[in-house]
């Protein structure tokens, strides 16, 4: 039993369905090449044969409401032998937050899409945060203007379909209620060009939630699997988020699962997160602040066999961790 243990039991036990299933503890990764500063909330980009790790690196002291100070990198780093190196080949993305990636075919093309978030402070207390997409052939010639900016929304997903189309994942303030995610289908990424998204975002085809209303969600990757059937399913990797009477912040890793077919069938679906990693499944490391100390926020899921996965994950805003996990779709 690590620090967090019994704060995670008490905070999310009751509440929701949980799957932790690994036989050891997760471990911090390391990526050399980035001085003092810390890397968190990683994006295992994989493509073309090859691995490349996205993840947020900032000094300890950079805030959002500290203009001075607050200066977010999204930075690329590739495997060499047991070790983590920045990829000085890609540069990396100033000012950007929480990285994001999607493999897709657009107009016939093979093209990689990578995203992050880039947060305005408005006032004291009071910022605005915009999801960037940007899009090429490779991470290394990806083009630097966005071709679409989704605006007063952060972390939003994407994923393609088999059928050509996209899944967009956004996180309105609607009547869909405070802190949920809620999926779209979107024809072609073209439509997210100029979007209104009070106007024109088609209707949703899920909405993510908890049982809490005081909690809140958020998906960090999508993907689509297949059990042993062969029934294909949208798996989303996300987050669940609480506060506590002093402030502080906790997340878990969830994760949702739902059939393709019905996805697309017209119907809306209303879906409740399973747990799958808490802070205590980690071993100890540092927090950039006493109220983020209770923090898993996930990035990616990498399959391993079968349906055993490792799972990257930003910890406390201070660290990367991975942990391997068995079947965190619950497909068997």
């Amino acid at each position: 039993m690590n620090a967090y243990q019994d704060l995670n039991d008490g905070l999310w036990g009751d509440k929701y369905n949980q799957v932790v299933s690994t036989s050891k503890k997760g471990t911090i990764v390391n990526v050399d090449g980035i001085g003092d500063k810390d890397s968190y909330n990683p994006m295992l980009c994989e493509y073309n044969g090859s691995k490349v790790l996205a993840f947020r690196c900032e000094s300890r002291n950079s805030q959002i409401d500290d203009t001075i100070n607050y200066h977010p990198v999204i930075m690329f780093a590739k495997q060499d032998g047991h070790i983590w190196k920045v990829d000085k080949n890609i540069v990396p993305f100033e000012m950007l937050e929480d990285p994001m990636f999607m493999k897709a075919k657009i107009h016939g093309h093979s093209s990689v899409v990578f995203g992050g978030v880039r947060a305005r402070l408005v006032e004291v207390g009071n910022f605005v945060a915009d999801t960037e997409l940007y899009e090429g052939d490779t991470l290394e010639t990806v083009e630097r203007t966005p071709f679409a900016v989704i605006k007063g929304m952060k972390d939003e997903r994407l994923c393609q379909l088999p059928d050509g189309r996209f899944l967009l994942c956004r996180r309105p303030l609607d009547n869909h209620g405070l802190g949920r995610a809620v999926l779209h289908i979107v024809d072609h990424l073209d439509d997210l060009t100029d979007i209104n998204v009070d106007i024109d975002i088609p209707p949703a085809v899920a909405v993510l939630q908890g049982p809490n209303d005081n909690d809140w969600v958020g998906i960090n990757s999508i993907y689509i699997i297949s059990d042993k059937h062969g029934t294909i399913w949208v798996g989303l990797l996300g987050h669940i988020g609480a506060l506590d009477d002093s402030g502080g912040k906790h997340y878990a890793a969830t994760t949702y699962k739902v059939k393709l077919n019905d996805l697309v069938g017209g119907k809306t679906h209303i879906m409740d997160p399973t747990i799958i990693a808490m802070r205590s499944c980690f071993e100890d490391g540092p927090q950039k602040d006493d109220k983020l100390s209770d923090v898993v926020f996930p990035g990616s899921l990498e399959k391993i066999e079968g349906n055993r996965y490792r799972l990257w994950a930003g910890l406390s805003d201070a660290r990367i961790g991975i942990i391997e996990l068995d079947d965190p779709f619950r497909l068997d």
